[in-house]
């Protein structure tokens, strides 16, 4: 009997239309547990780096979080890797809602696709069946739409689905793999490789049970987690009001110009949600309920969360949250990553006013800032590649290289992925955004870090209350005085490091970081989440040995990307108008020096060489001396 896992994988070749069932493997479950460590391992066995991302070689692995489908408090995860045609790179998303509960109740720990279908097809997994259908009739229809007819036609409306819409049929760099309002996988072009694959959707419906090793002890332990959200619901109660009033006063995004004030935002979104929100949305078995439900219309409504609230009113340069909702839910109809969309679309305006971008790449229309009808309309200009949209949905590395005239100089990314609206523009940003392999800071990063410019005080009353989540030596240097997140650098390297692999255990344990550290306050711990993983699958671990399997992930992870291209000190920076321009008060201009030692100390603290590619000792001390062997004899140590 397995614990805490189905116990099997499932896979999938879409250019023969076979499937078969495969016994997961233990070894990998002790050494990478689930979700984004074992999909990293399965990756780096099965797809040779010079594979091309709309091949056939290309795997779309989805991995379900070890503790994913059971009891634990926000246990709802499912990691997607795959090779991202955007970046060229290995990507990841991270996806909630109920599907990888649901593929776990199915009988499966991952699916595994690879191969490519000659016409639409979708997958019906109904327990122990697998089944290969035609989508014809669902091609050119929106993700809600192919939802919606999928559970129809199965007269089974309690599957879980995952489908894209027309913006991933046309392989748009920003398409995403939608699952309900407000939950999908999402970013570097994910739902482009579904789309390149001929594959519509994916439907899930289980009804098996997930055994747990020591169930007592793990019922108490959920029991005593679920008693301590109370500071983490307070917090999300007030936390999007605070973060409307500080984005709409300090924050200038991606092509925007200079930062305008906008006086009593916080009051305006308190008052927008009490007049346009119908009840908090919540993922499988989780009580935190970060989205809100935005009514729309009479009959439509959309959930929108962090940084879906800002994305399009920082693209039209206007304060109005309902035009911001619309935005978002024609995206989700589309399939489109709403981050990225807006950074594309206030780049074709940034372009049109600086005179690159003329009337004659806009068949005839003026692009301008405030103007709601014309960003509605480039949503689905993109998604059906119309138009400007068509080079638009490349991104804005690619779209700026087609357009030439300079457009190059104005697009703002991270290795050819669109920037999130948190810029780095201090030290501790700046650091998660160039090292990580996800390529922005969302999986790097941690609220109590930026929370370190509050009072001494303050900060000794927090980790007194239990919710500081970082190990005893890194008290300290959190509640001393210091010079700022604009001016300390070097503070940073250890709690960004510490960061990345805290969240490459949440990654693999199938726990939302919304519960164990990516906010203030958070409900579970490191060793909260050692002890579950222990309860439910019998394993012995404890945090020397976790954080060797976070380590093993994310050194893995990068040496498959030194393999594909990330291997010059070069790749690992920002884009250079964060060192030129100066930010608001009190932050201050980020120094090329002291941020290329940050790095440097960043990659000396994980055992990595200067170019951040990981060095034998440390391969070797984390059982991965193949792989040392193979970046050997590619001659990457030599470079």
């Amino acid at each position: 009997m397995h614990y805490g896992s189905a116990g099997k994988n499932l896979e999938i070749n879409l250019s023969t239309g076979k499937s078969r069932k495969t016994e997961i493997d233990t070894t990998a479950r002790g050494m990478y547990l689930g979700g984004r460590g074992t999909n990293t391992k399965l990756f780096w066995d099965r797809v040779p780096p010079e594979t091309d991302p709309y091949s056939a070689g290309n795997l779309m692995v989805f991995g379900v979080g070890i503790l994913t489908g059971t009891p634990a408090p926000g246990a709802n995860r499912t990691i997607l890797t795959t090779l991202s045609p955007q970046t060229n790179l290995q990507t990841y998303s991270s996806l909630g809602g109920f599907w990888g509960a649901e593929l776990k109740h199915a009988g499966y720990d991952n699916l595994i696709i690879s191969g490519k279908s000659l016409k639409p097809v979708y997958l019906w997994i109904n327990g122990d069946k697998a089944e290969i259908r035609d989508a014809g009739h669902l091609w050119r229809k929106d993700a809600r739409e192919t939802t919606k007819i999928i559970q129809d036609e199965l007269k089974q409306n309690r599957a879980q689905v995952l489908s894209i819409g027309q913006a991933g049929e046309n392989r748009v760099l920003a398409a995403t793999i939608e699952h309900g309002s407000g939950t999908g996988a999402s970013r570097a072009g994910v739902g482009a490789v579904m789309g390149d694959k001929k594959l519509k959707a994916i439907a899930v419906y289980g009804t098996n049970d997930i055994h747990i090793a020591r169930p007592v002890d793990f019922y108490e332990l959920c029991e005593h987690i679920l008693k301590k959200t109370d500071g983490i619901r307070a917090y999300f109660d007030r936390m999007s009001y605070e973060c409307h009033e500080w984005f709409m006063n300090n924050w200038a995004w991606g092509n925007l110009g200079p930062k305008r004030p906008f006086d009593n935002a916080g009051k305006y979104h308190e008052n927008f949600v009490k007049e346009f929100s119908s009840r908090r949305v919540g993922c499988y078995n989780c009580a935190l309920a970060c989205k809100v439900n935005i009514k729309l219309s009479e009959d439509e409504y959309c959930s929108v969360k962090c940084q879906s609230w800002f994305a399009f009113m920082f693209a039209v340069k206007t304060r109005d949250l309902l035009f911001n909702a619309r935005c978002v839910n024609l995206c989700e109809k589309f399939g489109l990553d709403s981050v990225s969309t807006a950074c594309n679309i206030a780049f074709a305006i940034d372009l049109f006013e600086r005179g690159i971008l003329t009337k004659a790449d806009t068949q005839g229309e003026d692009l301008e800032w405030k103007n709601q009808d014309l960003v509605l309309a480039l949503i689905g200009k993109i998604a059906r590649r119309e138009g400007i949209g068509d080079i638009l949905a490349d991104g804005v590395y690619e779209a700026a290289r087609q357009i030439g005239r300079r457009a190059l100089k104005y697009a703002y990314h991270i290795k050819k992925l669109e920037m999130i609206a948190f810029q780095p523009t201090i030290p501790y940003r700046a650091l998660r955004t160039a090292v990580t392999d996800r390529l922005d800071m969302t999986r790097a990063g941690s609220s109590a870090v930026e929370a370190m410019e509050n009072t001494p005080k303050w900060k000794q009353e927090y980790v007194k209350a239990g919710y500081f989540h970082y190990p005893k030596e890194f008290e300290k240097p959190f509640v001393e005085a210091y010079a700022g997140l604009g001016r300390d650098y070097e503070k940073m390297v250890p709690f960004t490091s510490r960061d990345v692999d805290t969240i490459a255990i949440a990654d693999s344990t199938g726990i939302c970081v919304f519960w164990t550290g990516f906010y203030l306050y958070p409900p579970i711990s490191v060793d909260d989440q050692i002890n579950l993983v222990s309860y439910a699958t019998g394993m012995d671990l404890d945090e020397a040995k976790t954080i060797l399997i976070a380590k093993r992930i994310n050194a893995l992870t990068r040496a498959y990307n030194v393999r594909r291209g990330i291997n010059r000190r070069a790749d690992i920076k920002i884009p250079e108008r964060f060192f030129l321009e100066r930010p608001a008060p009190p932050e201050v201009k980020l120094n090329h020096k002291k941020f290329n030692k940050m790095i440097s100390n960043y990659y000396k603290l994980r055992g990595w060489n200067y170019k951040g590619i990981p060095a034998k000792k440390e391969l070797e001390r984390l059982d991965l001396h193949d792989v040392w062997q193979d970046l050997e004899q590619r001659g990457y140590y030599k470079r």
